[in-house]
């Protein structure tokens, strides 16, 4: 009796043990299907972004875009309440609106400055034309009498270049300025009267105004203006 009660419980032990086992394989195997799933995803989520990156990458190609600093040298344009002096704001902007399209599109980029110094408005049309620009984007930031004006607007002069205005500003509202939209308007600046290619002038915020003046100095917003100024620019040669 008392071996046939040994063998039961010895035969209870191994099937336990059996089951336990079969478990574990089973939990084991069924991890690993789930992180060969995830990887796969992961995989293709990343051929996708980088075949998106790579069509992106080419699709402006043979295009010349001319990014204007405005102001610079003894010119520095409208000086904030800090002190801050447009000449600078604008100068760093427009660098990073060109490394932005620098990196998403084959686009040849000109830039009429890259460090603090004077260019007359004519020279600066001029680079335009020498380079046989298909886009000239002009970079300005506004002031007012009053401290209460703020917001972004979009200029254009001819007629022709109305609709690309509307692209621009709408593509940079996209990205939640947290600022008053002022929408497109034309303009009777020389640098858009004189200039053969289209072309745009932007007031991308009133230095004059407290809020804009601290908003334009971030990294957030210097990121938001190269990411909206780039999409604006990639859709209006697409679209």
């Amino acid at each position: 009796m008392k071996k046939t009660m040994i063998i039961t419980l010895t035969a209870i032990t191994v099937l336990i043990s059996a089951s336990i086992l079969l478990k574990v394989q089973a939990d084991a195997s069924l991890a690993k299907n789930e992180t060969l799933q995830s990887e796969n995803n992961k995989s293709t989520t990343m051929n996708n972004k980088s075949t998106t990156m790579n069509i992106e990458s080419t699709i402006l190609e043979g295009k010349t875009i001319v990014i204007d600093a405005g102001h610079g040298g003894r010119d520095v344009g409208a000086t904030g309440q800090s002190g801050i002096h447009e000449k600078d704001i604008t100068l760093q902007t427009a660098l990073n609106i060109q490394r932005e399209i620098t990196k998403r599109t084959g686009a040849n980029v000109i830039m009429t400055r890259d460090k603090d110094e004077s260019l007359t408005k004519s020279e600066r049309v001029e680079i335009a034309k020498n380079h046989a620009a298909d886009l000239f984007i002009s970079i300005h930031f506004d002031a007012y009498t009053t401290n209460d004006v703020s917001g972004i607007t979009t200029y254009y002069n001819k007629s022709e270049d109305k609709q690309l205005a509307k692209v621009m500003n709408k593509q940079i509202f996209k990205q939640n300025m947290d600022t008053r939209d002022r929408g497109v308007a034309q303009g009777d600046y020389y640098v858009l009267r004189e200039n053969t290619s289209p072309s745009l002038l932007l007031e991308l915020g009133y230095i004059s105004n407290s809020e804009d003046e601290q908003r334009i100095q971030t990294q957030a917003f210097q990121t938001k203006i190269a990411d909206g100024v780039t999409d604006g620019i990639i859709t209006y040669f697409t679209k």
